[in-house]
């Protein structure tokens, strides 16, 4: 029998999609709760915290031999199996329960998953009791592959690594430095700017939602500058304006969105806000 992928189980995604959240959340001024739920159920003796750090092994963990990495996984898959399942399906089910009280959950669960192949291969192997051998084997496979590949961002992972075995305190402590550094040099960023970055941090690259977010917003851009265009006296700086606004494109079907995009959407807005600031 084969059981359908759960992102809504799986720990390794929610952890992702709620530390994501965050940074989104502090992008755009708003209360990071998010912070309060990683902490609230990814803290201490809980049975999540053990699960993520057995996913978060799987993720990180390389080596060059493959009798190592099949040995890990072995290893990782006996761990699982030592974790109190009752306390971890209550701590799962409040979880799942208080993102949806604080957080629209379609539109949490839209953004693009890193490593999603390997999210689901682990949720199959620790958790999905009535996979198919044949199903078993392809997610080992996988985790094989994954688990034997230099990683190309070792240095990140090391850094999360360090940060992670820090004591509590000095974690709270690097973060709201790291927060107060944020918010300083952002500090300029208009309403709007927040909001697209944002979005952009939530949905990541390939996000229906965000594209639709982006063409809405473009088509706000250009309306707003063809109205100044047509407010000031003067000719060449209306022709330039013009010009602009002929050269903003929304983005095709079979795009996706890169960091050029929003960029570029950041310094149309950058001008409307200016056009506001000087006409009104």
């Amino acid at each position: 029998m084969k059981v359908k992928h759960s992102k809504y189980k799986n720990t390794g995604i929610l952890f992702e999609l709620l530390t994501r959240q965050l940074t989104a959340d502090t992008i755009a001024g708003d209360n990071p709760r998010a912070l309060s739920i990683i902490k609230k159920y990814f803290s201490g003796d809980s049975a999540l915290l053990k699960e993520y750090k057995i996913y978060h092994t799987f993720i990180s963990q390389k080596y060059k031999e493959d009798n190592k990495a099949t040995m890990l996984i072995n290893t990782l898959i006996e761990a699982h199996g030592k974790l109190n399942k009752s306390q971890l399906r209550r701590e799962k089910y409040n979880l799942i329960k208080e993102i949806k009280e604080t957080y629209d959950i379609n539109n949490f669960f839209k953004a693009k998953i890193n490593d999603y192949k390997i999210m689901a291969s682990i949720f199959n192997l620790l958790e999905n009791k009535n996979a198919s051998p044949t199903s078993i084997v392809d997610s080992k496979t996988t985790l094989l592959e994954h688990i034997t590949i230099k990683p190309k961002t070792i240095k990140k992972n090391t850094v999360l690594e360090n940060y992670s075995k820090q004591d509590k305190d000095t974690r709270l402590l690097t973060y709201k430095v790291l927060l107060e550094k944020f918010n300083d040099k952002y500090s300029g960023l208009q309403d709007n700017q927040k909001t697209l970055l944002k979005e952009y941090v939530n949905s990541v690259t390939n996000s229906p939602a965000l594209k639709s977010f982006i063409n809405e917003e473009i088509k706000t851009v250009k309306k707003t500058i063809t109205g100044y265009s047509k407010k000031v006296e003067d000719k060449a700086v209306a022709v330039k304006l013009t010009e602009t606004r002929d050269m903003i494109k929304p983005l095709c079907k079979k795009s996706s969105v890169n960091d050029d995009n929003v960029i570029n959407l950041l310094n149309y807005y950058e001008l409307v806000n200016e056009l506001k600031t000087i006409h009104g």
